[in-house]
C-alpha cells in the first residue's frame, strides 16, 4: 500500500509505530542544533561528488532541456529525485523554466523515505552542504512557519544521512540561484486537513516575497512498464487539474501514485492561495525508458510548472462543431474507454477533420441509469480536441475520485456526453453577466474552487442564481454565502452532444 507522505513501506503494527516514536525521541538527527551543518549524504552516488563535474553535468542537462514559458508568475515546480543518471534531465526542464529569475527564498518540500512521522520537519541547523558548498537555511522563516502551524516542527527528523529526496535538488538550486537562502522541509504522513493547513501557512509565509516552492517527487514504483505509463498519465493529469483535495483522495486510494504526493498537494494549496493558478507538465520519462530495460523494476519521473494565470482575457468565440465532428469525438470517447479497460492505456487517434485540430476546453460526462458515473474535463486544453476528448473520457471513467473505476460489465450500460467549449474561459464583471443554462461557471476563492457546466442548473431544477451559487460554494468547500465577497467568477459556453448520435 502506498503512503501519501512518500514512505515506501508502511509501519502497520502498533509496536512498529511505538519503536518509531522511541527513535524520534532518541535519534541524534532529531536533536540537530542551530549551528549544525547537514552534510552531503548521497554525493558520488546520486550525483557527482566533485564540484567541477557536478557543475558541468548540470549545465549539460540545462542546455539540452527545451525552453518553456508561461504567461504568469511561476510559483512552484515539481521535480523527480532519483539519481541524476535517471532523472536529472527530466528535472532540468523545470529548472530551466525558472532559470534567470530572482527569488528571495526557495522552499523545498520532499518526502521522508527513512523516518516515520506526521506533519513536516524543518531542519533546524545552519545549512545544507553539497560539493558546491553550503546553502544557508533561513532560520527566521523556519521559526515563523513553525509559529504559524505546529504541523511544521523544527527537527532533524527525516533529514538524516541516508535521505536523498531533498538533497538531490540542492545542486540545481545552487547552480542557478547562488546565495539564495533555503527552507528545507521533509514531509511525513499528512491527511487532507493537515495538507490544507500547511499549504495555507506556506502561502502566508510567501506573501510579499519572491518565493519558489519545489515539490520533490517520483511517480510510479513497480514491476510493470505498461502500468507505469498508465499510472503516471493519470497522476500527472491530476497534478495539472489543480484540485489538491481530489489529488489527495486519489493518492490515498492509490489511484494516483507519487512518493512525494503530499508535497505536491501542500504545494498546490499554497499556490492556489496566491490566486488563479494553472499547471503544465514539461517532461516525463521512467527508468525503463532511460535504461532500455522495461522488464524489471520501473520508476516514473516528471517535471511540472505551476504558475499564476494572467487576468482572464475578453470573451472569444469558437465555431460550433458540425455533426460529423461530434460523431467522431463520441466514437473516440467510447473506443478509448473500451481500449483502456483491456490494455490500460489511452489509444492514439488521428483525425482529418480540421476543427478537431483546435485546442479548446472540454468536459466528458458519463452517466449510468440516469445517474452520474464520472465527469472530468479541462477548461484550457493543451492538446487538440481529437486527443483531449479520449483523454478526458478515460479520466472520467477511471480517475474521478468520487467513483470507483469503471468495470468492463458497465461498458454497455453507460451514456457518454461531451461538452466542447464555444468560448474561452473569461472573467465576469459581476454575477449579472451570468445566465443560468447558457453559461458554465467557475467560482474561485482562495485555494478553493468549483465549476458547474451550463446544463447543471436545468437538470437540478434550480430556479435562481442564488441556488446555483450556494450549491457551487458547497461543492468548493466554502460557506453557502462564500460567493458574495472576495470570490472570482469566470464564465464559459459549451456545445453539448451525447452518444445517442451513434445509434
Amino acid at each position: 500500500m502506498q503512503k501519501i507522505g512518500g514512505m515506501c513501506v508502511i509501519l502497520k503494527a502498533s509496536i512498529q509505530v511505538l519503536l518509531a516514536a522511541l527513535l524520534i525521541l532518541y535519534s541524534p538527527a532529531c536533536k540537530a542544533s542551530a549551528g549544525e551543518i547537514r552534510k552531503a549524504a548521497v554525493a558520488g552516488q546520486f550525483y557527482p561528488a566533485e564540484a567541477e563535474k557536478l557543475h558541468a553535468e548540470l549545465a549539460r542537462h540545462l542546455e539540452k532541456a527545451s525552453v518553456s514559458s508561461v504567461a504568469g508568475e511561476i510559483l512552484a515546480i515539481s521535480v523527480p529525485h532519483a539519481g541524476y543518471a535517471y532523472s536529472a534531465r527530466t528535472a532540468a526542464s523545470a529548472y530551466k523554466a525558472v532559470s534567470g529569475r530572482s527569488y528571495d527564498l526557495i522552499i523545498i518540500l520532499a518526502p521522508s523515505h527513512q523516518d516515520y512521522f506526521t506533519g513536516a520537519t524543518i531542519y533546524p541547523g545552519e545549512a545544507y552542504e553539497t560539493p558546491l558548498g553550503r546553502i544557508r537555511i533561513d532560520h527566521d522563516a523556519a521559526v515563523r512557519l513553525n509559529r504559524a502551524s505546529s504541523l511544521f516542527r523544527l527537527s532533524g527528523l527525516g533529514h538524516g544521512s541516508r535521505e536523498h529526496s531533498l538533497e538531490v535538488q540542492l545542486p540545481y538550486v545552487q547552480h542557478l540561484f547562488p546565495g539564495t537562502p533555503l527552507l528545507p522541509i521533509m514531509v511525513g504522513e499528512c491527511d487532507w486537513n493537515s495538507c490544507q493547513k500547511m499549504g495555507k501557512a506556506l502561502a502566508s509565509l510567501s506573501a510579499g516575497r519572491r518565493v519558489l516552492i519545489i515539490a520533490s517527487t517520483d511517480l510510479y514504483h513497480g514491476y510493470s512498464y505498461q502500468e507505469c505509463l498508465a499510472s503516471d498519465k493519470a497522476t500527472l493529469a491530476a497534478f495539472t487539474r489543480m484540485d489538491p483535495q481530489a489529488l489527495h483522495a486519489g493518492l490515498a486510494s492509490e489511484r494516483y501514485r507519487a512518493c512525494g504526493g503530499a508535497a505536491v498537494v501542500i504545494m498546490e494549496v499554497a499556490a492556489l492561495a496566491r490566486g488563479r493558478c494553472a499547471a503544465t507538465i514539461l517532461a516525463r520519462t521512467n527508468s525503463g525508458d532511460v535504461t532500455g530495460d522495461k522488464s524489471g523494476y520501473i520508476v516514473g519521473y516528471a517535471s511540472g510548472l505551476y504558475y499564476l494565470q494572467e487576468k482572464a482575457m475578453n470573451k472569444q468565440q469558437f465555431s460550433p462543431l458540425p455533426i460529423n465532428a461530434q460523431i467522431e469525438l463520441l466514437r473516440m470517447a467510447r473506443e478509448s474507454i473500451k481500449h483502456y479497460l483491456k490494455h490500460g492505456v489511452v489509444p492514439e487517434f488521428r483525425s482529418d477533420i480540421p476543427i478537431l485540430q483546435e485546442k479548446r476546453g472540454v468536459f466528458v460526462t458519463i452517466t449510468k441509469n440516469g445517474s452520474l458515473r464520472g465527469c472530468i474535463g479541462m477548461h484550457e486544453a493543451d492538446k487538440p480536441l481529437y486527443q483531449a476528448v479520449p483523454d478526458r473520457a478515460v479520466a472520467a471513467a477511471f480517475e474521478d475520485p468520487r467513483f470507483m473505476p469503471l468495470q468492463l460489465e458497465e461498458l454497455e450500460k453507460i451514456k457518454i456526453k461531451v461538452s466542447v467549449y464555444l468560448t474561452n474561459v473569461y472573467e465576469a464583471e459581476s454575477l449579472d453577466d451570468f445566465v443560468m443554462g447558457k453559461h458554465g461557471i467557475i467560482l474561485i476563492k482562495g485555494s478553493r474552487g468549483a465549476t458547474y457546466l451550463p446544463e447543471v442548473p436545468v437538470e437540478a431544477g434550480w430556479k435562481s442564481k442564488e441556488e446555483e451559487m450556494v450549491s457551487l460554494c458547497q461543492k468548493a468547500g466554502l460557506p453557502p454565502d462564500g460567493w458574495r465577497e472576495g470570490a472570482q467568477i469566470l464564465l464559459y459556453e459549451t456545445q453539448v452532444f451525447d452518444d445517442s448520435l451513434l445509434r
